[in-house]
């Protein structure tokens, strides 16, 4: 449990508030508010002091409230708006579903503040509207777009060899393995920094010049792709859908498709589907983000300014949800 700070008035012979800060001493005087940490005196309330500061450390101001307007319906919360001098991040939670605003994707409308609720980055939900079959795929394909040997000398998170053509033939995304390492080990590429030098999202060439071969899986069916898929989309397969990974190029009746890291250095998270296998795709969650549904919706708002931040009202289009 958090620590606080209770501040107690004789008048209403009560305890009035609490503060998440936590001096050693407090005092009132000639109508200023003092307090003193570590034997330094702190004067509170100063129009000209820095903002989210206690004594030398910045914080965040953070404010929790509640939409429970008509709460034995279901709802969607499309959007947020607030009446103030600043934007502030956001994150929603109700009852079925959760979601986030970003501070910089908030729109300034006739002095107020406008953004819709979009999911959390990498939310998947295979019932959603997002979700859509693709068919089964006649053909799957490793293809390896490039090869050779890394320069001596290995940096962290690269990989460097001169000579080489990166920008033409390598993609955001492609399975980079390296073929000295026993076992294999594998990273994604997370920039194509130069013709000369690709980062990786793992450092898997960390010793001297080491062999590798960059690949990409190419998913061929029988008939013309629709144009619903889009380069990002995650691809799944299989009765209980597996991750894939995710699309790089589209062509006619083919599908390029980069494996996907799960974070940890030299392993992948997603495998390739084989031939046959049923395969849908699920679009970025915050780019397909339709709100939250629920019968209430609890908004945490968060603030780093270090300047005067002023809100006076927070509202949200909301209309009734139907199975």
């Amino acid at each position: 449990m958090a620590n606080y700070t209770l501040t107690y008035s004789p008048r209403a012979n009560g305890w009035t508030s609490f503060h998440s800060y936590h001096p050693e001493w407090m005092v009132g005087m000639n109508n200023f508010f003092y307090t003193f940490k570590e034997g330094q005196l702190y004067k509170h309330y100063d129009e000209d002091a820095t903002r989210n500061n206690y004594y030398g450390t910045t914080y965040n101001s953070t404010i929790r409230t509640v939409f429970n307007e008509a709460p034995m319906e279901a709802k969607m919360f499309k959007t947020l708006e607030l009446e103030s001098n600043s934007a502030w991040s956001v994150n929603v939670f109700t009852d079925m579903d959760r979601g986030e605003i970003d501070a910089s994707w908030f729109e300034k409308k006739e002095g107020e503040y406008y953004a819709y609720i979009r999911r959390y980055e990498g939310m998947e939900d295979l019932d959603l509207l997002s979700a859509q079959g693709v068919g089964d795929v006649t053909t799957v394909t490793t293809s390896v777009k490039d090869s050779g040997t890394t320069d001596a000398g290995p940096v962290a998170d690269k990989l460097i060899q001169a000579g080489q053509n990166f920008t033409s033939t390598v993609s955001v995304g492609d399975t980079v393995v390296n073929t000295t390492a026993s076992p294999d080990t594998s990273a994604i590429v997370s920039a194509v920094d130069s013709d000369t030098q690709l980062s990786l999202d793992c450092n898997i060439m960390s010793v001297g010049s080491q062999g590798y071969t960059i690949n990409s899986t190419i998913l061929t069916f029988a008939f013309t792709l629709d144009s619903i898929l889009s380069v990002g989309d995650a691809i799944f397969y299989g009765p209980t859908p597996t991750l894939g990974g995710t699309i790089t190029a589209i062509a006619s009746n083919t599908i390029t498709i980069s494996l996907t890291s799960d974070g940890s250095c030299g392993t992948i998270a997603g495998s390739a589907p084989s031939n046959g296998d049923f395969i849908l795709i699920i679009k970025n969650s915050i780019a397909e983000s339709y709100g939250a549904r629920g019968y209430f919706m609890e908004v945490q708002l968060t603030n780093s300014d270090t300047t005067e931040a002023e809100l006076f009202s927070i509202g949200s289009e909301i209309f009734k949800s139907f199975p």
